[in-house]
This record gives C-alpha cells, structure tokens and sequence, in this order.
C-alpha cells in the first residue's frame, strides 16, 4: 500500500507542478463553465495523472538505449500536436465564446449563427453587424442559442483543451522519461 501512495502523490506532485506552473497558465485558459464549476481544469488532472502512469509504466521493461528512442519520438510527435493545439484552440475559444460586456476575461459559450433560436436569427438578420454580446444582452435567460447548440460548442471547446494540455503535458512526460533514462546510461 506504501507504494501506491508514493507513486500516488509523487504522480500528483508532478500534475499539480504542470497546471500551477507559468503561473497557472492552463487554469486561466480552460473553457468557460456556465455551470461554474471547474470541471475542465478537474478532468484535465485526473487525465494528466493517468497519462502520466501510463507513460512511466509503459516503457519500464525495454531496455534503456530502446525507451530513449521510443519516448524521444512519442515526445517529439506530442509536442508537434501541441504546437497544432496551441493554434486551434485559441481560434476556437475565439470562434465559440465571447467576452461578457467589457470584462475579457469573463467569457460565455456562443453557440454559433447555426444554432440560433429562430427569435435571435430573425433579430439578427434585421441588424447584420449584432455581436453575440448584443444578442445575449436582447434575449436575455438563454434565449440567442439553442441547447444543442451551446452543448456543441462546449464539448468542441473541452476537447480543444484536452488536445492542448494533454499533448504539452504528454510530451513533457515522455520528455521526462527520456532525459532520466538518459542520465542513467552508461
């Protein structure tokens, strides 16, 4: 049992460094959650922790010259799909909320020009140039998107940012795994 608890909290040591690090950088830029809970940032853990054990548990049995090779390559390839995550996942945040009247950092779901109630699609045709934030201020209580509309941006949203810190957090592991293998052989 005292093992588990060592690997347990070293492994939860390492996730917690990663989302407090570049001063909780990952936190700041987790997708809104209208409920208000922080269940991006919650999720992301638990995915980071497994991902983690899976990366250390993976590679234990090859031989050392093998496992630098083998992480080096799964850490470069994460690190290229972070790199893509870094690009999409801004565009999308762009593209599926907006900044709550002048607060930037408030930002609430939209659920795209598909997905209007047919109230805020007529409203919208009469005045082309209206913002997402004009129309959430005209038809107040949910009114401007439909359900399954503001659903789609969310997961879209959530999976963006899966992409984005499980690839960073991924290539780091691998990374990791690679430079303390390194320091091992001799």
């Amino acid at each position: 049992m005292k093992d588990y608890k060592r690997i347990l909290t070293s492994g939860i040591e390492v996730v917690t460094f990663l989302l407090a690090a570049f001063g909780g950088f990952l936190k700041k830029v987790a997708p809104p959650d209208q409920v208000g809970a922080s269940y991006p940032v919650g999720v992301m853990s638990f995915l980071m922790l497994i991902a983690l054990m899976i990366v250390s548990t993976v590679g234990r049995n090859w031989p050392a010259k093998v496992a630098r090779r083998r992480w080096t390559i799964a850490g470069s390839v994460l690190f290229l799909l972070g790199i893509v995550a870094c690009f999409a996942y801004p565009y999308m945040l762009g593209n599926y909320t907006y900044p709550q009247e002048s607060d930037l950092k408030n930002r609430h779901i939209n659920g795209s020009d598909k997905f209007l109630t047919s109230e805020a699609r007529q409203y919208k045709l009469a005045r082309p140039g209206v913002t997402p934030e004009e129309l959430d201020k005209n038809f107040p209580d949910g009114g401007v998107w439909t359900q399954a509309g503001v659903e789609r941006a969310q997961s879209l949203l959530l999976a963006a940012y899966a992409c984005l810190v499980l690839s960073l957090s991924g290539a780091i592991f691998c990374l990791l795994e690679t430079n303390i293998r390194g320091s091992t052989v001799g």
